[in-house]
């Protein structure tokens, strides 16, 4: 299993997960999309810290199966 994080409907799309991402794993989302913002998950090394700024805790970890 592996952590990385995922952007919730909640998103309010302030976008302070995307500057704060140091592996710039955030971006802006298709129009279709439930949320805001979209997490790249092969780029994701689930540090956290887009949830330690949000402001509405929008962005939640979630375990991915090794494959």
């Amino acid at each position: 299993m592996r952590a990385v994080f995922a952007v919730t409907d909640r998103c309010a799309g302030c976008g302070a997960c995307i500057k704060t991402c140091p592996e710039k794993a955030i971006r802006p989302a298709p129009k279709d999309y439930p949320s805001p913002l979209l997490v790249l998950e092969d780029q994701c090394t689930g540090c956290a810290e887009c949830a330690e700024v949000c402001p509405v805790a929008a962005c939640v970890e979630v375990l991915l199966e090794d494959e």
